[in-house]
Parts: C-alpha cells; structure tokens; sequence
C-alpha cells in the first residue's frame, strides 16, 4: 500500500517571508501543503506553483472558520503539521507602550495561536502529527525596545512546552522553533510607530539595533533545516527525555543562533550587561547626567 501523503498547513505565506520559504521546501519533499495569507495576491506564487491556497486572517473568527473548514475537505480529516507563523512586531520601549496595539499583538501573536490549533486538534490527533510554533531568540533574551514582541514569544514558547505535555497522550508532538536573525518581511511591510515625542529614550531614537543588522540567514536555507526536523516523525524510540531519531522539542536556528544560545546559557546578568552595551545606552545615560549638571 502506498504511504499517505503528509499534509502540512502553514499560516503566513507572504512572499520573502519563512512561512513562504517553509511551503516551497515542504512542497519540494512531495507534501500535500496548503498555504494561507490575508491577501489573494500575497498567495500567487505559491498556487502557480501547484499548492493549495486559502486565505485567512488568524485575527478573525468567521476567517478561521472558513479555513478550517477548507482544511478539512482537502486534508480529508487527517493534518500531519501545522505550521503556526503568522505574527507581527511592535518597536517601542516598554515605557512608551500603546495598550492598543499592545493587544492587537497578543491577539495575533499568542491568542489566534492557541485558537488555531485548537480548532485543528481533531485532525492532528486524527493523524498524530506535529505542530512547529515559530517562535524567537527575544522569549528568552532582552531584546531592547521589543519587549512587547518578546513577551508574545515567551509566552509562545511556554504554550509549546506545555502543549507538548498534554497532547502526548494523543501522539501529537511540538516543535518550538526558537529563530534568531533571518531575512523575511516581518516589520517591514509597514514603517513602525514613531516614538512619543517625550520619550524617555528620545536620545537613543533612531540608532540601530545592536545586533542582526549585517547579513542575516537567508529563509530557504532556514526552511530547509526546519522542515527536515519536522519531516524525521516521531522516531523509533523514547528513552527517558529522548527520543531517537525523532523530532525534537526545540530547536535554535539563524544568524549568531549560536551566540544567542550561548548568551541565555549564561544567564540573565549576562544578557543585561551586554545588552546595555550593544544598544549603546551609555548615549542615554550621559544624555541624564547632561541635564542633571
């Protein structure tokens, strides 16, 4: 009998983006993939290129619905992976922050992901698949003036441990995929918010971030690492805290993936302290001791 092909449905397929890259190497490895974007035109390439397409906002319910019901009739009640990246980013200091738009990004970043799957558990479990949760290296880093964008991703990573608990029962698996500095689209397709104009980090405005600004891993090559660890299954034996041959738990992957690791092995005081000094806040400080004289 010929093995069922392995369905995969990913959230976030914009052109240049990872979700994009992740639905072309999952398509190359012969899965069945069905993509989703807010946008029809943000889907082009990818239905060109034979997958299947459906639109969906993760922010609104008839949208989930709608695409939840459209997974069912292609995937015929068996999903292997779910593929949660769809996200957005919110640039500014946590003492300046919009409440607003604070909760539009738990909203798409935390929430719809746990509604998401949730409403996809029954075909999971129907295939004991896997779900990959695209996390970053800010859910356990500070990264300054992302706070906001780093609690979403903290509280991802937590869901992820969690959820790999309670759904093991069921054969379902997690993948948190902990993403340092890759090349994609997230916060570029619009200009962030400008800061207050009594910003109490108004000396820093406008300096770039202190690290990820050169080159950064490109996502077809990050797609290809995460979809391969996504494709191993369940492996061929649990021993205690491993599991042989099988997908992991975690994994960190993109540029200096290895000195962030590093960095939250050492611990939060380290982090702090070359934190303040890569973001340069001594610019801020002698700013302080400027106006104090």
């Amino acid at each position: 009998m010929a093995e069922r092909q392995k369905t995969v449905f990913i959230t976030g397929c914009s052109p240049g983006g990872i979700g994009n890259a992740l639905a072309r190497e999952f398509h190359a490895h012969g899965c069945k993939v069905i993509a989703s974007a807010r946008r029809p035109e943000a889907l082009t390439d990818l239905t060109e290129l034979g997958l299947d397409t459906i639109l969906l906002d993760v922010n609104n319910e008839d949208s989930v619905a709608a695409a939840v019901k459209s997974i069912l009739s292609i995937t015929g009640g068996k999903l292997d992976i779910l593929v949660n990246n769809a996200g957005t980013t919110y640039v500014m200091p946590l003492a300046d922050v919009d409440l607003r738009a604070f909760r539009s990004l738990l909203e798409t970043n935390i929430v719809s992901v746990v509604g998401l799957t949730n409403r996809l558990l029954p075909q999971l479990i129907a295939a004991k698949g896997l779900v990959v949760n695209i996390s970053s290296c800010g859910e356990s880093l500070p990264f300054p003036f992302k706070g906001t964008y780093a609690m979403t991703k903290a509280a991802l990573a937590s869901y992820s441990k969690t959820l790999s608990v309670e759904l093991a029962p069921f054969g379902v698996r997690v993948l948190n995929v902990t993403t340092a500095f890759i090349q994609s689209q997230l916060g570029k397709r619009a200009p962030p918010p400008p800061w207050p104009e009594n910003s109490l980090y108004s000396p820093m405005k406008g300096l770039p971030q202190g690290a990820g600004s050169g080159q950064r891993m490109l996502p077809e090559a990050y797609a290809k690492q995460v979809v391969a660890e996504s494709l191993k299954g369940p492996g061929w034996l649990e021993w205690g805290p491993w599991r042989l041959g099988g997908t992991r738990e975690t994994m960190i992957l993109g540029t200096l993936s290895g000195p962030m690791w590093f960095l939250g092995f050492l611990g939060a005081n380290w982090a702090r302290f070359i934190t303040l000094r890569m973001w340069k806040f001594s610019i801020l400080t002698d700013a302080l001791k400027k106006k104090t004289v």
